[in-house]
């Protein structure tokens, strides 16, 4: 037993000093890199720096671990001195894959941290607007991840061009059972790529019950919330077939109203339009590079039909309600001011007598 322990003494000796000299080398190393970058990432300001703070802050957990894969690579090349088991010739694969993993880890938390970095401070001082930076979110997503999963079956030894090729052959097949899905995903990007609306405003579909507003657009469908807060999924690919009309891009809003006047008001009908017109002119909620007209359009069977025709300033509807109730308003009191009234239905009897005075029947 003395000679075979001294050999396991020269043997493994030697190997336990140098493995234990690996693993306090990476263990300081791993925790100056944490220390470091955890520094570095609270001396980084989000909104002047967005993106290099992601970049520290994403780095921090897939650097620690590629130090000690490293670390765990060099361990296994130094049993490999002294022993041949089968398993430890793979360590070199298990290390590709491995980097693979954690650089694939790396550029996710990237675009996740950058993406956050530029929400919370709401797109200022970038480039990118909000559905601009979505769109690159979710392709860098799906981008990142269809080339690294290439990458570690190419690492692994699974031949890429053998699975394109059966790509080929099966693509037809694939392509009429998802033919709905590639269409959703087609209207999804025409919609990213046209804007027609964003997330936040208020839509409608022409010829379908939808109308709310947009909650979110992803790549197959989009949520809309109506007006009983109810959500609504909407295939993208109907957004291709139907009209849409967005509200939230007016530049003005619409007042068409039409007031009836009395008959027997008609001798002062153009003093009170000219009013009218005055007031909206000078009421300083109306846009005079718009139309503005007040008008005497007809005659109805009760009244003479005056239609009050312009536009406001203003885009929000709780904005444009207010506008047009204090032109109504004003507009009641400049008929009253003139000794006239609103028209409301009314019908007149015309009672004709009998050519004989003494009769008390009326002819009707």
């Amino acid at each position: 037993m003395g000679p075979f322990l001294q050999e396991c003494r020269q043997d493994y000796i030697p190997w336990l000093s140098q493995c234990l000299v690996i693993i306090l080398l990476t263990s300081a190393l791993s925790y100056m890199a944490r220390r470091s970058l955890s520094h570095l990432s609270q001396h980084v300001d989000i909104k002047k720096s967005p993106y290099i703070n992601a970049i520290v802050k994403a780095a921090r957990l897939p650097l620690s671990l590629s130090i000690w894969i490293m670390a765990l690579g060099w361990i296994l090349n130094l049993t490999l001195s002294f022993t041949n088991l089968p398993i430890l010739q793979a360590i070199p694969l298990i290390q590709r894959l491995a980097i693979i993993l954690l650089l694939a880890w790396f550029l996710l938390g990237l675009i996740n941290l950058s993406y956050r970095n530029l929400q919370a401070i709401q797109f200022s001082g970038s480039a990118l607007d909000a559905n601009t930076a979505e769109v690159l979110y979710k392709f860098s997503h799906l981008l990142i991840i269809i080339v690294f999963s290439m990458m570690l079956l190419q690492s692994a030894g699974i031949s890429i061009s053998g699975l394109l090729a059966f790509g080929g052959l099966g693509g037809l097949a694939v392509g009429l059972a998802a033919k709905d899905m590639l269409t959703n995903l087609f209207g999804g990007l025409v919609l990213y790529l046209d804007r027609p609306f964003h997330v936040g405003e208020k839509i409608k579909v022409m010829g379908t019950d939808v109308e709310g507003w947009v909650e979110d657009i992803g790549w197959r469908k989009t949520r809309i919330r109506n007006y009983e807060r109810q959500p609504i999924y909407v295939p993208n690919a109907m957004f291709g077939n139907s009209a849409v009309i967005n509200p939230s891009r007016i530049s003005n809003r619409r007042i068409k109203q039409l007031i009836g006047l009395r008959y027997q008001d008609l001798d002062t009908l153009q003093e009170i339009t000219k009013e009218i017109t005055w007031y909206i002119h000078n009421s300083g909620e109306i846009d005079l590079q718009k139309a503005i007209e007040v008008r005497l359009i007809g005659f109805s069977s009760s009244s003479m039909d005056i239609q009050i025709y312009c536009f406001t300033m203003c885009k929000e509807y709780e904005d444009f309600l207010r506008v047009q109730e204090s032109i109504l308003l004003n507009t009641a009191h400049i008929i009253h001011k003139h000794g006239a009234d609103i028209a409301f239905p009314t019908r007149t009897l015309d009672i004709q007598w009998p050519s004989d005075k003494n009769s008390d029947t009326p002819l009707i």
